[in-house]
C-alpha cells in the first residue's frame, strides 16, 4: 500500500516572533526552513518521495541534498509543513524525524563550542540548561493515511497534545521569557555579579553590539538563532555570510542613504572618519549590509550600524556605545551636518510585509497538488528579486508564504507587485482564480520586532482574509504607542460606474498630492485633520478606531463635501486651479474613503466598493506615506 505522510515541524510562531533583531528574524525563520530541508532528505533517503510542496527548483533543498553547489542560499524557502509519498510510513517519518534531529544537533553545538563553552565555568549548571532547552525543543508531528486520504488529518491530530517542555526555574530569558537565561544564576538571592560576569565572558566573544550589556540575557534557543550563522562553516557546512544583516533602522533608512550619497558625501565621510577613531569594535561593519549600495562612496558611512545614523541616538551611551564619551559632541555635530546638507534626517519607520496565499487548500483540491506545486515555484523564485527591486530584504519565501522587510515608500509598491506575480503564476497553470492576501506594517524602530511581527500576522489573518474576504491588502501605522491607521481594501477597487483600479496605485497618487502640500497643491495637515473630524462625525464614528467605517447619511453629497474643503483650503495662488485637475483630486478621496471588500459573488465576480459607506484611514495613511516614515527621533 502507498502512504501518505503529513508531516509538521513547530512552534512557528514562537520561535520566529519571539525575536529582538531582524537577525534573530532571519535566523529564526531560516533554521525552520533548513531543517525541513533536512527532514525532506531523510525522508527521501529511506525511500519515501516529497508530494508537496515542489522542491525540485528549491535552491535551499538542493543545497541540502548536495545538488547546488557554492554556499548555501541565504534565504530560508522551505515550509515547514509538507507531504511525503512512502510505502513503509513509520520507517520514513522515523528518518525524517532522525535527520531533523542531527542537522539541529550539528547547528546547536557548533554554538555551544564557539560562543558559550568558554564562559560555561562562570555559570551554574550551564551545559545542563542548553541540553535541556535544545534537547526537546521540537514539536515534530506527522500521520499517515492510504493515499488520497490524509488530508485534515494532521490538523486534528496537532489537538493531542503530547509535547510537555520541561520546567523552567530562575531568571527567564530577555527574548524568549519562557525559558531560563543560560547562566543559571538568580539576581534575587545574590547571583547578579555571577550573571554578570557570565554575560560579560559571552559578551567578550560575541561583540558589545551583538550582545547588549544589561539588556541580553539569553536561552539557549534565542542564542542559537541570534549565533548559528557566525559559526556557519561547523552549523551548517557552508558559509552564510549574512554577518552584517540589516537592522530595522538600517532598511528604514536606505532611501535617505541615497540622498546621503548625493548630497552630502563629503560631510558623511567625515562624520565616518571621526566615527572610527572614536567607536567601538562592529560599529563600522565589515561590509554595506545591502547589495545595492556596495561599492558606494562614502563607504565606511554606508557600513555603519544604523543607530549612529541617529541623532538623538548617538547621544546615547547604550545605543551608541564608544570607546571616549568625550567624542560624542563632536559626532552629534558632524551628523548634524550631514541632516543640514540632506535637509532632514532619516526615517525612524520601516515597513514589515507579510503575504500569503488565499485558499490554498480548497485550490489544490479542485486544481491538483501537481499545478499548484508548478505555480507556487513560479511564484517562489521571483520574490527575492520583487523584493530587491524595490530597496528590501526577504527574510522568507516558502510555498506561498512571504515575510519582507522594506522602506517605507517602497513597502505598498512591492506587495502590489506580488500579488500580481501570485495571480500570473497560477494563471500558467489553471483558469481558476488565485489570489494572494498581504499586510504592510509600517513600524518605529522602536517597536520590539516579534511585537510587530504578532500585530502583522494579526492584520493578514483577522482582517485582510477573514474580515475583508480575502485577495486583500491591509496597511497599518504602527507607533510606540499602538495602531494610529488601519486602511484594508481590494487588490482591485471595483466602482458602480464600472472603473476597475489598483488600490495601491490610488493611494500613491494621493500620497504624491499631500507630498506637495508645501507648494499649496493639495493636502496640508489641516485640511486631512479638519476632513477627517467631519468626517467621522458624519459617519457616526465618535470612538474612532483604526479601520473602522461609518454609514454616510442619506442625503450628504459627498464629492460636494470634499470639493468644497479642497477649494477652501488652497491658497490665492491657486485660485484659479484649472477645473479638471479640481474634479480628479476630488475624484480620488471620495474613490478612497469608500471600503473595498474581497468577497466575490456566485459568479466569482468582486462585489465592488460600498459606495454608502467610509472610512478616514486611506487619508490618515497616504499622509504617512507622502512623508516617508520621518519623525523626530528623542533615542
Amino acid at each position: 500500500m502507498t502512504w501518505e505522510i503529513d508531516f509538521s515541524i513547530g512552534p512557528v510562531q514562537g520561535f520566529v516572533a519571539q525575536s529582538r533583531r531582524t537577525r534573530d528574524l532571519w535566523g529564526s525563520s531560516y533554521l525552520l526552513s533548513y531543517l525541513s530541508a533536512h527532514a525532506m532528505r531523510g525522508a527521501v533517503a529511506a525511500g519515501g518521495g516529497i508530494v508537496r510542496p515542489r522542491v525540485d527548483r528549491d535552491r535551499l533543498y538542493q543545497w541540502v541534498t548536495g545538488n547546488l553547489p557554492g554556499p548555501p542560499p541565504r534565504i530560508g524557502t522551505v515550509p515547514n509543513h509538507f507531504v511525503i509519498e512512502a510505502d513503509a510510513a513509520e520507517a520514513v517519518a522515523a528518518a525524517a524525524t532522525e535527520a531533523l534531529r542531527e542537522a539541529w544537533r550539528q547547528v546547536t553545538d557548533a554554538v555551544w563550542q564557539d560562543v558559550v563553552r568558554p564562559a560555561s565555568h562562570l555559570g551554574v549548571g550551564t551545559e545542563a540548561i542548553w541540553r535541556r532547552q535544545l534537547d526537546s525543543y521540537w514539536e515534530i508531528v506527522w500521520v499517515a493515511a492510504p493515499k488520497g486520504k490524509v488530508d485534515g488529518l494532521l490538523a486534528r491530530r496537532k489537538h493531542w497534545r503530547t509535547h510537555r517542555l520541561p520546567d523552567e526555574p530562575g531568571d527567564k530569558c530577555t527574548v524568549m521569557s519562557d525559558y531560563q537565561e543560560l547562566s543559571g544564576h538568580v539576581r534575587a538571592t545574590g547571583g547578579a555579579a555571577g550573571q554578570d560576569a557570565f554575560w560579560n565572558a559571552v559578551r567578550d566573544r560575541a561583540g558589545a553590539l551583538e550582545l547588549r550589556k544589561d539588556e541580553e540575557r539569553l536561552c539557549a534557543p534565542a542564542l542559537v538563532k541570534r549565533f548559528f550563522a557566525k559559526c556557519d562553516r561547523k552549523a551548517i557546512g557552508g558559509e552564510l555570510d549574512v554577518d552584517q544583516w540589516p537592522s530595522t533602522v538600517y532598511i528604514g533608512a536606505v532611501p535617505w542613504l541615497h540622498e546621503v550619497r548625493q548630497r552630502a558625501a563629503d560631510q558623511a565621510d567625515r562624520y565616518a572618519r571621526a566615527l572610527r577613531q572614536a567607536a567601538v569594535p562592529g560599529t563600522i561593519r565589515r561590509r554595506v549590509p545591502l547589495a545595492e549600495l556596495r561599492g558606494a562612496e562614502p563607504e565606511d558611512f554606508l557600513k555603519l550600524d544604523a543607530n549612529y545614523y541617529h541623532r538623538g541616538r548617538v547621544a546615547v551611551p547604550r545605543l551608541c556605545p564608544l570607546n571616549t564619551g568625550s567624542a560624542r559632541p563632536e559626532l552629534v555635530k558632524l551628523l548634524e551636518q550631514v541632516y543640514q546638507a540632506v535637509g532632514s534626517g532619516p526615517p525612524v519607520y520601516y515597513a514589515l510585509l507579510l503575504a500569503d496565499g488565499d485558499s490554498l487548500g480548497s485550490l489544490v483540491a479542485e486544481v491538483g497538488a501537481d499545478p499548484v506545486g508548478e505555480a507556487l515555484a513560479t511564484f517562489g523564485a521571483q520574490v527575492d528579486g520583487v523584493v530587491e527591486a524595490h530597496h528590501g530584504i526577504t527574510v522568507y519565501a516558502g510555498g506561498d508564504d512571504v515575510l519582507a522587510m522594506l522602506p517605507v515608500r517602497d513597502a505598498l509598491a512591492c506587495a502590489d507587485q506580488l500579488a500580481t506575480a501570485y495571480a500570473a503564476a497560477f494563471a500558467q497553470v489553471t483558469s481558476r482564480p488565485a489570489t494572494l492576501s498581504a499586510a504592510v506594517l509600517f513600524t518605529h524602530v522602536r517597536v520590539p520586532i516579534g511585537g510587530a511581527l504578532s500585530q502583522a500576522h494579526r492584520l493578514l489573518d483577522d482582517v485582510a482574509k477573514a474580515a475583508n474576504g480575502r485577495d486583500s491588502l491591509v496597511a497599518a501605522v504602527l507607533k510606540p504607542g499602538g495602531l494610529h491607521s488601519q486602511w484594508v481594501t481590494s487588490w482591485i477597487r471595483t466602482y458602480p460606474d464600472g472603473r476597475r483600479l489598483r488600490a495601491v496605485g490610488q493611494l500613491a497618487k494621493l500620497a504624491e498630492e499631500m507630498a506637495h502640500d508645501g507648494a499649496g497643491r493639495g493636502f496640508s495637515a489641516s485640511l486631512l485633520q479638519q476632513m477627517r473630524g467631519a468626517l467621522e462625525v458624519l459617519c457616526g464614528l465618535r470612538r474612532w478606531e483604526p479601520g473602522r467605517t461609518g454609514a454616510l447619511p442619506d442625503d450628504l453629497d459627498l464629492a460636494a463635501y470634499v470639493r468644497a474643503e479642497l477649494v477652501d483650503s488652497w491658497d490665492d495662488r491657486l485660485a484659479g486651479e484649472p477645473e479638471p485637475r479640481l474634479t480628479e483630486l476630488t475624484s480620488l478621496v471620495v474613490d478612497l474613503l469608500a471600503p473595498s471588500p474581497g468577497t466575490r459573488d456566485a459568479q466569482g465576480t468582486p462585489v465592488g466598493v460600498d459606495i454608502h459607506r467610509a472610512g478616514t484611514d486611506s487619508l490618515m495613511l497616504a499622509r504617512f506615506v507622502a512623508g516617508g516614515g520621518r519623525e523626530e527621533e528623542h533615542g
